[in-house]
């Protein structure tokens, strides 16, 4: 009964971990709801700074090289109006400049 207990415990920690650990695309720009964690309209910096560390973390895993990591936006890039939040709006003007 112990054994069946802890398999249980290690599937339910398995499936948790998946869900958590989401991958993101490695190339081009990622959706505003990747960033908006909290499904509050508008991203933080720090859900920011947690998306872009865990899309960097994901190419080094994957052995992509990691070139003009020092170019990236920052979060005062995109959040043109200083209001300390980033709209789906300013992240849209942002990717469709990288665009051009």
């Amino acid at each position: 009964m112990k054994t069946l207990k802890f398999v249980t415990a290690c599937f339910y920690l398995i499936g948790a971990t998946l869900l958590i650990a989401e991958t993101l695309p490695t190339k081009g720009p990622l959706p505003f709801s990747a960033y908006d964690k909290d499904n509050n309209n508008v991203i933080t910096a720090k859900e920011f700074d947690a998306i872009k560390q865990q899309r960097m973390t994901q190419k080094a895993n994957n052995g992509k090289m990691m070139r003009n990591v020092g170019n990236s936006p920052t979060f005062l890039d995109i959040d043109t109006n200083n209001d300390g939040i980033i709209t789906k709006e300013e992240l849209q003007v942002h990717q469709q400049k990288k665009d051009l």
